[in-house]
C-alpha cells in the first residue's frame, strides 16, 4: 500500500491558516499522514541570520498542530523547520510528498507581474502535484460545491481527469467539465472543422467531450458529471465555472523532472485570478493509472519521521 504524505507550508499569516485548514480535511479525506512546514524561522520583520532565535517558528508548529487537533483532525501529523529559503525546502519536500499545499496572498491581477511569490514559484518547480489556497477561503463552508477540471487536449492527456474525478469521489460532489472551442484551444481531432456556434458543430464538441471522458467515467461510474460548453478562452471559460467551485484541477506543461517551469501561461494566469482552491496536478511521463489513482480511497500508515 503506497504511503500518502500532504506537506503544508505556514508563515504565521491568516492565508496560510486556510491553506493548513484544507490540508488538514485533505488529510482527512484520503487517510494521508500531515506535514506542517515553515522555513526561515524568525519573527517577520526580524533579520535572518545564523543566530536568529527560533522561538518564533517553534512556537508556530506547535500552535498549528494544536489547531489541527482542536478542528477534529484525525490524521498523523509531524512538523519541519527549515533553514533555508521557503521556496527551497517546500520545493526539498515535495520530492517525497504526493501533496504540496501552499497559501496565495491574493495579490490581484497585477500578480502576474511578481514572479517572486512563494506560492507561484512553489507551483511551477514542485516535484509533486500543488494545491494554491486562495486567500480568505473557506473550506468547511464551500466543501459541497462541485470540482471543475477542463478538458485537456490532446485527449490522452487525462491526468487532471482522473485526478479531478477522485478529488469528487472523495467529497462526494459532481464534476463540471469544461469544454472550450476558441481557436487557440483547438484539438488535432478537430482542427479541420469551420470555426463556428451552430448547434451540430455544438453537437460534434460534445460528441468530442464524451469520448475523452468515457474511460474516467468508468473508473468512477458514481460521480455525476455535468458538461460545460464555451467558445470563450479557456482561462475566462474555468474562470466562469468556478465561481461557485470547491476545487479547479488543472494540469501541468511540463513533468515534474523538467528543468523548466511546469506552468503554462494560462495555468500561471488561473492561479493568481482564482478564487477557489487550484490543483495543478502533477504531469507523469506515462498515461495515469487509475488503480494509482484510486488508492487515495484507502487509508495508510505513516512511516515517516519528523524533520528530515
Amino acid at each position: 500500500m503506497s504511503h500518502q504524505q500532504i506537506v503544508v507550508g505556514i508563515d504565521g499569516s491568516m492565508t496560510a491558516r486556510h491553506a493548513l485548514d484544507w490540508a488538514a480535511t485533505e488529510c482527512g479525506r484520503r487517510g494521508a499522514e500531515l506535514v506542517i512546514a515553515h522555513a526561515g524561522d524568525a519573527e517577520p520583520g526580524q533579520p535572518s541570520g545564523p543566530d536568529t532565535p527560533t522561538e518564533f517558528g517553534r512556537s508556530l508548529l506547535a500552535e498549528a498542530e494544536v489547531e489541527v487537533y482542536e478542528n477534529g483532525a484525525e490524521c498523523p501529523v509531524s512538523t519541519v523547520i527549515g533553514y533555508e529559503n521557503p521556496v527551497h525546502l517546500l520545493t526539498r519536500l515535495s520530492e517525497r510528498a504526493d501533496l504540496l499545499v501552499v497559501g496565495s496572498h491574493g495579490l490581484g491581477e497585477a500578480a502576474s507581474a511578481l514572479l517572486g511569490s512563494v506560492a507561484f514559484r512553489v507551483a511551477a518547480h514542485a516535484r509533486c502535484s500543488i494545491v494554491v489556497v486562495p486567500q480568505d477561503w473557506d473550506e468547511q463552508a464551500n466543501r459541497a460545491r462541485p470540482v471543475v477540471v477542463g478538458i485537456p487536449a490532446p485527449a490522452t492527456a487525462r491526468d487532471p481527469l482522473h485526478a479531478a474525478f477522485a478529488e469528487a469521489a472523495l467529497r462526494g460532489v459532481p464534476v463540471h467539465a469544461v469544454r472550450t472551442w476558441s481557436r487557440i484551444d483547438w484539438t488535432d481531432e478537430l482542427a479541420n472543422l469551420i470555426y463556428a456556434t451552430s448547434p451540430a458543430f455544438e453537437a460534434r464538441q460534445q460528441e468530442y467531450v464524451d469520448q475523452v471522458l468515457e474511460p474516467v467515467r468508468a473508473c468512477y461510474p458514481d460521480v455525476p458529471v455535468q458538461t460545460i460548453l464555451s467558445g470563450d478562452r479557456i482561462g475566462d471559460a474555468l474562470r466562469m465555472a468556478t465561481e461557485q467551485a470547491a476545487l479547479l484541477v488543472i494540469g501541468s506543461r511540463y513533468t515534474a523532472a523538467h528543468g523548466h517551469s511546469r506552468l503554462g501561461p494560462v495555468t500561471a494566469r488561473l492561479l493568481h485570478r482564482m478564487r477557489c482552491p487550484v490543483l495543478v496536478v502533477g504531469h507523469s511521463e506515462t498515461p495515469t493509472d487509475p488503480a494509482v489513482i484510486d488508492s487515495i480511497r484507502q487509508p495508510v500508515r505513516s512511516d515517516s519521521g519528523g524533520t528530515p
